[in-house]
């Protein structure tokens, strides 16, 4: 991609960047008094009335706006690769292709689950709008053998074949393996599709961002389970970026909470994981990645950055709407509902 190129693309990153939403329009938000006033405010009132042009606002429900927004996400992604040839479209395309497993992730919860579906193809955003597989036809599977076979002709045959055999899965197997499907694609496409500084750029992110996950999902284990040390590492995404194999090893085989967040402070995201403050370790991680992406928007000559913080910081903003969606719903205080928003007070 030539450097004019990349520099429209920065250009266009930034000027999407600054449709989001600001604290103001957050502070008018938290005014309203219903899901409608909420849906009023968006479509006559800020940037999103495109998204909800076809939202009737006085006959709206949460689901529909969450749907909207998804979509504008989307539409966002499809924009971004039409703009850029080349690696820097193979590298986005690699971030968008992710919210197909998510998708697929939802039906085989629904099938492990043993629940009836209650999954429409409209919940399938990604696979209804975009994907090759007909979303219907994940619906019809009953069991994960039937589900399999739908896939036969994609990628997730033979990560799943395994499963299809098995009477009753376990989801979290499959989960690991979609996610190890997921960790891989994308850093495949990094390291083939960038160079240079863009490269070590994408791949220091989503490397961090690993490492993180893994930590939190010891943490989430040790909290409801007792899995011993082997059983946890087996889950873990094989990254070791900032975090080697004996420090992973020392939290997997922590005997108690204050023992793992112990050991969680020698490493190099101890930061991230006070003690005594667990219940706030989701929040501080996102504020945490919103800083960063929101540092990167700044930045000049940086663009597969700029379009990947871009990208993050749209989920953060829809993620924010249908949080004080949800507050307002339920006459929520305002102080209340803004403890729970990404970035809100963040001035980074």
């Amino acid at each position: 991609m030539s450097i004019a190129a990349g520099q429209e693309v920065s250009v266009k990153c930034r000027a999407m960047h600054a449709r989001l939403l600001d604290n103001s329009e957050y502070d008018a938000l938290l005014l309203r008094k219903s899901v409608s006033q909420v849906a009023d405010y968006l479509k006559k009132q800020t940037p999103y009335s495109y998204v909800l042009r076809h939202i009737d606002e006085n006959d709206v429900h949460r689901g529909q706006l969450e749907q909207a927004f998804k979509q504008s996400l989307f539409l966002d992604y499809e924009n971004l690769i039409k703009f850029t040839t080349g690696s820097y479209k193979a590298a986005i395309r690699a971030m968008f292709e992710a919210f197909e497993i998510d998708d697929l992730k939802l039906v085989i919860s629904s099938i492990c689950s043993d629940n009836e579906h209650y999954l429409t193809p409209e919940d399938l955003t990604y696979t209804h709008l975009y994907s090759k597989i007909a979303a219907p036809s994940l619906l019809e599977a009953e069991t994960m053998e039937m589900l399999v076979e739908k896939l036969r002709d994609t990628r997730y045959y033979k990560i799943l074949q395994p499963f299809a055999a098995v009477e009753s899965p376990g989801y979290m197997q499959i989960d690991h393996a979609l996610n190890l499907l997921n960790y891989g694609s994308r850093m495949a496409a990094f390291n083939k599709s960038l160079a240079g500084a863009l490269r070590k750029e994408a791949v220091s992110l989503f490397s961090t961002q690993a490492d993180i996950e893994n930590i939190m999902y010891i943490y989430r284990i040790k909290k409801l389970y007792s899995f011993g040390a082997n059983d946890i590492l087996r889950y873990l995404i094989p990254c070791n970026y900032k975090i080697n194999n004996r420090e992973l090893l020392d939290l997997a085989e922590s005997d108690s909470i204050d023992k793992l967040t112990e050991n969680i402070a020698k490493t190099n995201y101890g930061e991230l994981f006070p003690n005594g403050r667990e219940n706030e370790w989701e929040t501080l991680q996102a504020e945490y990645f919103h800083r960063i992406h929101k540092r990167n928007i700044r930045r000049h000559g940086s663009n597969v950055s700029a379009a990947f913080s871009y990208l993050h910081l749209k989920e953060i903003d829809i993620r924010n709407i249908i949080i004080i969606t949800e507050g307002v719903r339920y006459a929520m205080p305002a102080d209340r509902i803004t403890s729970f928003l990404i970035g809100y007070s963040n001035t980074a």
